[in-house]
Order: C-alpha cells, then sequence, then structure tokens
C-alpha cells in the first residue's frame, strides 16, 4: 500500500485526475518503463527520488497542458493520451519556451510555436489565439 503523500501515490493520483493510463506515461516520461513504473505505483517497488522527481515535473507538464487545451476550447477536453509521438513533441517545445523565457528571451518565435503546437494537439488549430501573455 502506498503512503498518502508519497511520490508514487502522487502519481497514481495524477494519473487518474488526467484518465492517463501507466503504460502511456511511461512512455510519455521516459523515465522508466512500463513494468517499472506498475511497480512503483503498486507500492512493490518504490522509485528512487530522482526518478520520482522526474516522473513528477512531467505529471506537472501534462496537467499544465491539460489546463492549457482547456482554455483553447473554453471547456474540458480530455487529451488523448495514447497520441504519445505527439504528446512527447508538444511537452519538448513546451520546455524550449519556458527556457526561452527563462533567459529572458525576446524572440517570441518560440512562444507563438509552443501556443500552435499546443492548440494543434487539442484540435484547436483553426481558433484565433486567444492565450497569449507577455510574462
Amino acid at each position: 500500500m502506498l503512503a498518502t503523500f508519497s511520490e508514487e501515490s502522487r502519481l497514481k493520483s495524477g494519473l487518474v485526475q488526467l484518465n492517463c493510463a501507466e503504460s502511456n506515461f511511461a512512455k510519455i516520461s521516459g523515465v522508466v518503463g512500463k513494468t517499472r513504473l506498475i511497480e512503483g505505483l503498486a507500492g512493490q517497488n518504490n522509485f528512487n527520488h530522482r526518478d520520482a522527481e522526474r516522473m513528477l515535473e512531467t505529471l506537472d507538464e501534462m496537467r499544465s497542458l491539460q489546463e492549457e487545451i482547456d482554455l483553447f476550447t473554453h471547456s474540458h477536453t480530455p487529451i488523448d493520451w495514447s497520441r504519445v509521438e505527439e504528446i512527447r513533441n508538444v511537452l519538448c517545445i513546451r520546455r524550449i519556451d519556458k527556457i526561452a523565457k527563462e533567459i529572458e528571451s525576446t524572440d517570441e518565435h518560440f512562444s507563438e510555436i509552443a501556443r500552435k503546437a499546443t492548440a494543434a494537439l487539442g484540435g484547436a488549430n483553426d481558433r484565433p489565439e486567444t492565450t497569449k501573455t507577455n510574462s
């Protein structure tokens, strides 16, 4: 049984909230394989702290992606997490945009690409730009 606030418990509840299958998450995060993920989430073999943190970071990125898609579509539009390669690409593009902002890049090119990739994943690629912010 998982401890309530353990990394494994947080991962498991996050995947349930996102309605993401463990097999899809294993491929999206790329941190551990499906069997190892299932063992950890079942409480049979806890993750080392580094792997757990990396998976929790990916889970946070997935939550953020879901929230942004919901904003684009103006309703809750569940992501089809089985679109693993597409999702991995969008998360990578969003990471690049985040890094560009962290180094205070004034080039909005990355933000525009990230916005378009996110919108396309949510089926909102024909919608007008609605969430552009200057952060």
